[in-house]
């Protein structure tokens, strides 16, 4: 065999060679990657738990002052099952941390008082319930959950209290919301729903 043949038979045999050493490394390469990424899974993963169980924790430890209106609206429920009517005057937590909901139902006022969270019934007491008022409840086609409702979404406040109030013989809500911790009064039309703010005396 001549010089020339043995190098052109070397040249392709190195090339092999090299190729498969080539291909060796870059399998232990790819073999080593999966070995190394259950750890680093593992960690995003415990991580990633722990953050939801922070968020889980984080609302329940801060479940009150920002939740004023929904509480309120809740106590109005509770009361409205309670008495079996139709609430029409709500008033906040003062001294005795309770909400004091008048409910309607027939001739009779059912004073419901409810827990601060809205969830629970303390105490109620009966009462003769206004001809005018009757008559009135029974004209409105807007609650007084869809007045405050509407105040809020409009004010952007929370609930102080709220109430059917008469002027000139024409009934209304009357909505009384805390804004920046300033009582701002509305009043709500029963029939259209319209919120209005009242002025302020000059």
């Amino acid at each position: 065999m001549s010089n020339r043949t043995a190098r052109r038979l070397a040249v392709p045999a190195a090339l092999a060679l090299a190729l498969g050493l080539t291909l060796t490394a870059c399998a232990d390469d790819d073999g080593g990657a999966p070995a190394d990424a259950p750890a680093t899974s593992a960690a995003e993963d415990t991580a990633t738990d722990e953050g939801a169980t922070d968020d889980t924790t984080s609302p329940s430890a801060s479940a009150a002052p920002e939740h004023r209106t929904a509480a309120g609206l809740l106590a109005i429920a509770t009361a409205e099952r309670k008495a079996g009517g139709t609430a029409y005057a709500i008033d906040d937590p003062d001294r005795d941390n309770t909400w004091e909901v008048d409910v309607a139902t027939g001739t009779i006022s059912v004073e419901v008082e409810v827990s601060a969270d809205g969830t629970e019934v303390v105490r109620t007491q009966e009462d003769d319930l206004d001809a005018d008022d009757r008559r009135a409840l029974a004209d409105a086609t807007v609650s007084i959950t869809q007045a405050i409702e509407r105040t809020v979404a409009r004010s952007a406040g929370d609930l102080d209290d709220a109430e059917l109030d008469e002027d000139d013989g024409r009934y209304h809500w009357s909505v009384t919301v805390l804004v920046d911790g300033v009582e701002t009064d509305y009043r709500v039309g029963t029939q259209d729903g319209k919120v209005v703010q009242e002025r302020g005396d000059d």
